[in-house]
């Protein structure tokens, strides 16, 4: 590993420092605005329906666009030039947030209009790099690991910037965004596989019976991940918990996910994809389970730290898959078709019922009903691991 980073300098090496740079930079703007909407939207007066609507919403949007970015990058002469448009409008577009004000329905509006460029940008960064790492041999996971540090460093920058004004958060996007944009333009460029040849329809991904019994299981752990999203800030806060310690605990839950996007490949290998998605879905089931029952200043780092078993696993998971056993002309679309499954429509199921269910039952309820969820979903997924030998996917 050593050898490695003491030659990054090199000319062979400098796609992957630069590909490290540019997720670091696109992760530390998530970090510093998607933890924390919640909580301008709190400030707003907007209570739990009313922000479970608006991230609904946002997702919901992200979900329709997906399949038209999708498609516009596999057709594209140059893939890369598709994300260029996505990250200069998100950048630009996010000062609309605050400037709409508490009118509800006009920052619906203007979410909207966020969202359908911010949703490509993770997707479109994923299918350019797995093309990148397989063309200059360096790992995915390397890339991403540079992605967990940028989004730790800022988790705590942000924390501590927000809690003394929650719009700090639009120009650490910003600026974060227009950062990684130039690095973005450092990149080799790409070229979409549909040029001239038959056009493929986007929902052909799913043709793949395996791949749609993925997507199933993963829609479960995505609609926890999504209410989690939505609401864990507010939830912290109001169980007496600062903004301050959020933010470090925030911080924490992105370095346990060092272990996996350092080791992934050997764990792939050793474990298989299988099993590795099994041990994500009984983490998570744990992890939904003691926030209903076991929340507070002291325990807050013990369930950060769990992050790294969940989401990232999950992630790792189906980016390889996809790139591994999809056709070359729909790479683009089936990164897309992750972020539907597993950050759109899970993020709309978890924000709207979620929601709902915290305006009613309270946020520690359904955290609980979760995690029986999380639960059952795993025993589903394991015993029909044992049924087939093992082999459902791969």
């Amino acid at each position: 590993m050593y050898e490695r980073i003491k030659d990054w300098g090199t000319k062979a090496d400098k796609p992957l420092c630069f590909t490290s740079a540019y997720y670091a930079l696109i992760f530390m703007a998530t970090a510093a605005f998607i933890s924390y909407l919640p909580l301008f939207y709190a400030e707003l007066g907007i209570g739990a329906a009313g922000i479970g609507m608006l991230t609904a919403l946002s997702s919901l949007v992200g979900v329709a666009a997906t399949p038209l970015w999708g498609t516009i990058g596999d057709r594209a002469k140059v893939k890369n030039r598709i994300l260029y448009i996505c990250l200069l409008a998100t950048a630009a577009a996010v000062w609309l947030i605050p400037l709409s004000g508490s009118r509800f329905w006009l920052l619906a509006i203007v979410l909207c209009l966020f969202f359908s460029f911010q949703s490509a940008i993770n997707p479109l960064s994923d299918a350019i790099t797995l093309e990148l790492a397989a063309r200059h041999r360096f790992r995915f996971s390397v890339v991403r690991t540079g992605g967990v540090f940028g989004f730790a460093v800022m988790s705590v920058v942000a924390g501590s910037l927000i809690a003394r004004s929650t719009t700090a958060m639009f120009l650490l996007y910003s600026l974060l965004t227009v950062a990684a944009w130039l690095c973005c333009t450092r990149l080799t460029e790409v070229e979409g596989r549909q040029r001239d040849r038959r056009i493929i329809p986007f929902w052909e991904v799913l043709r793949s019976r395996s791949l749609r019994r993925l997507y199933a299981y993963v829609l479960v752990l995505g609609t926890a991940l999504g209410f989690y999203i939505s609401f864990h800030a507010i939830y912290t806060v109001r169980q007496g918990i600062s903004m301050e310690w959020l933010g470090l605990t925030i911080t924490a839950g992105s370095l346990s996910q060092l272990p996996v996007t350092i080791y992934f490949d050997k764990l792939h290998a050793r474990l298989g994809m299988n099993r590795l998605l099994l041990i994500a879905g009984m983490l998570h089931a744990l992890r939904w389970l003691l926030y209903a029952c076991w929340l507070n200043p002291y325990t807050l780092l013990f369930l950060s730290l769990l992050h790294g078993g969940t989401f990232i696993l999950v992630y790792m998971c189906i980016a390889r898959y996809v790139h591994e056993h999809i056709r070359a002309e729909l790479k683009v679309s089936g990164q897309m078709m992750n972020f539907i499954v597993l950050n759109g429509a899970g993020r709309i199921i978890g924000a709207l019922l979620g929601g709902a269910g915290a305006e009613y039952f309270g946020y520690g309820t359904v955290f609980a009903a979760l995690g029986a969820c999380s639960l059952a979903a795993a025993v589903i997924f394991g015993l029909s691991m044992r049924k087939r030998h093992s082999r459902i996917l791969i």
